[in-house]
């Protein structure tokens, strides 16, 4: 089962209790979903950037291991985005209505028009030509600059008046602290090496255009040369990592429904990654 990377031991308990007592399963295993995408790509060692709904985690991987001490998190994804666009309609006065279904519309138009500018300023000052789209009450809706705007606040989180880091700085937190502590205690230069050249992109948030581009453009400014990967299923390739570990032998640690038995739900940290 996939896990979140921000799941607490209790979380693990309270899920582990349902998976054997209410759905009868005979054997479990939690798997995070960035290892379990970077094995969907075909890896096992990389720097996992997956943008979800709520959050961004930037999570180091060495030969199947999370580094959690060097893992990041920050509290921004894809529904901060869709905010942001409502947000700019709304001061457009061109489209808002604080219930559900309005966010839900306005999610979609995301999905389908939202992009990366290759930089802040060219965001702010590019010449877009507005496109329309048909909204369900057949009113119609003009998108230009925002929605390219919409996604800066991923870069500049101070667009939506936050003060922790975007996704770029938190990558280079991340490249920067691994770096620095290579050595005796630390990473050789070979595991730094190992985890560095490869970053992957993962999650529903990372299918905007042109985010793969501006990542490596912005990491090369910052004289970073790993290579960013985008594989085209990365929205679903949690799922296909996780199938695929299930399916080899001996490659996911099983807690049976017997161990579960003897030593209650905690026996299954000895087996989570």
């Amino acid at each position: 089962m996939s896990e979140d990377i921000l799941a607490t031991e209790k979380d693990r308990e309270e899920m582990t209790v349902k998976l054997f007592d209410d759905f009868k399963f005979m054997a479990i295993s939690f798997i995070p979903q960035e290892l379990a995408s970077l094995i969907g790509n075909g890896y096992t060692s990389g720097l996992v950037v997956n943008i979800g709904a709520s959050y961004t985690s930037v999570v180091p991987i060495y030969k199947m291991s999370i580094l959690r001490h060097y893992t990041r998190v920050i509290p921004m994804g894809g529904r901060d985005v869709t905010a942001a666009l409502r947000e700019l309609l709304r001061l457009q006065n061109q489209f808002y209505s604080p219930d559900d279904l309005t966010f839900a519309i306005v999610d979609e138009v995301k999905r389908e028009h939202a992009r990366v500018a290759d930089s802040l300023q060219q965001a702010q000052t590019m010449t877009v030509e507005d496109i329309e789209v048909d909204m369900p009450d057949y009113q119609t809706l003009k998108l230009g600059r925002e929605r390219y705007l919409c996604t800066e606040i991923l870069f500049r989180t101070t667009l939506a008046g936050r003060t922790h880091p975007g996704v770029l700085d938190t990558i280079e937190d991340v490249l920067n602290n691994m770096k620095s502590h290579r050595g005796p205690s630390g990473l050789s230069r070979d595991q730094y090496d190992e985890i560095s050249k490869k970053i992957l992109l993962s999650g529903a948030g990372t299918m905007l255009p042109n985010l793969k581009e501006r990542v490596e453009a912005e990491l090369r400014v910052a004289k970073f040369d790993g290579k960013v990967l985008a594989p085209p299923e990365r929205r679903s390739i949690a799922w296909m990592g996780g199938s695929i570990m299930g399916g080899i032998e001996g490659m996911v640690a099983w807690t049976t429904l017997e161990e579960y038995e003897s030593h209650g739900p905690s026996i299954v940290h000895a087996r989570c990654y």
